[in-house]
């Protein structure tokens, strides 16, 4: 995503005086390759944490506990991949993803003035744009999508478009606190529960029963099978977040650690931070300071006592990633990674629904049927072979192509018009 806008009000057309304004300045349609490449980073994460979910039930046997009758197969590798995938990677990249598309947000918005346009009715559009990609992937790809939260979540920064930096990440703690402090209370209730044993039994046995049919009909299901199984899936996962039933405060509470994210990337756009970090090094070196500092002992404690906690620390943790990404960039070697690593970020929304496409293939019945047969070190080998492939399919595409196809899809259908696709020869 890339946008935001001045309006006085949100349906009122920008003043001629601010439109002058981002005329007049040396702006560049250059896209920021760094910004691209942790796009790309971020979208390997993503890969690392749902293969999980695309190739077992872990929804289901999450609810259960660690100990279960799927894990119990599991050999000492699996269990080591799975304790280092929480620690390092689980939320950390979602969240960073989150980040991104705030970041977008503010850039699309002066794209969007630049060009002489109103930002509200292309932002909107757009927004429509990825809910119905989002439904479409989660209903008939893979349930779990996270697309439409998105596009609902980006309708708030609407609200933000003026804000300064300084108010964006007040507003980005006020939002994070507000979801730490209940959560921490509301999980300690539930861990003396455990501890005393008054844990529902019937409901253990309910996911248990779930996590076995989906088992059962990804594995060896015809079409018409999985196709419900996807359903149930995916409002389960809904049922979940508060989004079905609909229960707003319940989902809103839910999504606002990534809102706080949303908001502490506009803030990094109106700073400029991607765009001149020499300029902000000393601020740079302090957030990445307590990033490590404080996200790496949160996430720890969360492995160890409740995976609950993990959103917690994730944005800690993730920002010393991004700002590592950032120091790293300085590099000549590391220059390289970014050139590979960048393409896939340019074309994010298509690798994304890549993933899905490639790994229900491989572990559905209507492909390879290995669901429920690959545990959590293969699906790591896995992963980085998948998007090895990704890699390289991007830097192909861009040899012939300006953007990829469904980001093509989206922008011509914010702007109301067919956007460039072919690079000239």
């Amino acid at each position: 995503m890339e946008e935001e806008s001045g309006n006085r009000f949100i349906y009122v057309k920008i003043s001629k005086k601010e439109r002058g304004n981002f005329l007049s300045s040396n702006h560049t349609e250059d896209r920021l390759e760094i910004v691209d490449a942790i796009r790309g980073f971020a979208l390997f994460g993503i890969l690392l944490v749902n293969m999980a979910h695309f190739s077992y039930p872990d929804v289901y046997l999450n609810e259960i506990g660690e100990s279960n009758f799927f894990t119990k197969n599991w050999n000492g590798a699996d269990f080591m991949t799975r304790f280092l995938l929480d620690l390092f990677v689980q939320t950390k990249f979602i969240t960073m993803f989150s980040l991104l598309f705030g970041f977008g947000a503010v850039v699309m918005r002066e794209r969007v003035l630049r060009k002489g346009k109103m930002f509200v009715p292309v932002y909107i559009r757009r927004l429509f744009m990825l809910f119905l990609f989002g439904l479409i992937h989660s209903f008939f790809i893979w349930d779990g999508d996270i697309l439409t939260d998105y596009a609902l979540l980006g309708l708030i920064l609407l609200l933000f478009q003026k804000s300064s930096g300084k108010t964006l990440l007040i507003w980005a703690a006020f939002f994070y606190l507000l979801y730490a402090f209940p959560l921490g209370i509301l999980a300690a209730a539930e861990h003396d529960d455990v501890m005393y044993g008054s844990i529902d039994q019937e409901y253990i046995e309910r996911m248990e029963k779930e996590a076995e049919q989906s088992l059962q009909t990804y594995q060896k299901g015809g079409f018409a099978d999985i196709f419900q199984r996807r359903i149930d899936d995916r409002l389960f996962y809904l049922s979940m977040s508060g989004l079905w039933p609909f229960h707003p405060l319940i989902y809103l509470l839910n999504m606002l650690p990534y809102l706080s994210m949303f908001l502490v990337g506009m803030a990094f756009a109106k700073q400029r931070l991607f765009h001149d970090p020499n300029k902000h090094m000393r601020l740079l070196k302090l957030v990445w300071i307590v990033g490590l500092l404080a996200g790496l002992p949160i996430s720890a404690f969360s492995v160890a006592a409740d995976h609950v906690y993990l959103i917690v620390g994730a944005p800690f943790l993730m920002l010393f990633y991004v700002i590592s990404f950032i120091f790293l960039s300085f590099r000549p070697f590391f220059k390289k990674i970014i050139c590979f690593l960048a393409p896939a970020g340019r074309m994010s929304l298509t690798n994304y629904i890549l993933q899905s496409m490639i790994c229900t293939f491989i572990f559905y019945n209507i492909g390879l049927g290995l669901y429920g047969k690959v545990g959590p070190f293969a699906g790591l080998l896995l992963s980085i072979a998948v998007f090895a492939v990704q890699i390289i399919f991007s830097i192909v595409w861009f040899q012939h192509f300006r953007q990829g196809p469904l980001e093509w899809i989206w922008k011509t259908a914010a702007y109301l018009s067919a956007q460039p696709f072919r690079l000239r020869k």
